[in-house]
């Protein structure tokens, strides 16, 4: 069962999605990392131990933020599209404030 906390975070991501300002899957965020586009890394907390590694690896590399967040079926059907263990933001302010609500979140 969410909170209404999450559900809040879940649609925000969802509107980020629909702005535009979203990069999702694996292939397409290592593209966006590698060309420093991406603000926010969102890395699903069900994905698997070698993949979530590299992916913070490689944000601490970049300068981005990242941060592990719930699973892959949630952050797939908050933007529409099926279960994917990574969701890159690419603008600061609408990274400022999902990153804001994640964080309620976990208080």
């Amino acid at each position: 069962m969410t909170t209404m906390k999450t559900d809040n975070a879940y649609r925000f991501l969802g509107l980020i999605y629909r702005a535009g300002k979203v990069v999702w899957g694996y292939q397409a965020v290592m593209k966006a990392l590698s060309k420093g586009n991406i603000i926010l890394l969102i890395v699903a907390g069900d994905c698997s131990p070698r993949l979530k590694n590299k992916l913070l690896a490689i944000c601490r590399q970049c300068g981005s933020q990242a941060v592990v967040y719930g699973h892959k079926v949630e952050l797939g059907t908050a933007l529409g599209k099926p279960p994917c263990a990574v969701v890159g933001i690419t603008d600061y302010e609408l990274a400022r404030v999902i990153r804001q609500k994640l964080q309620e979140v976990d208080v």
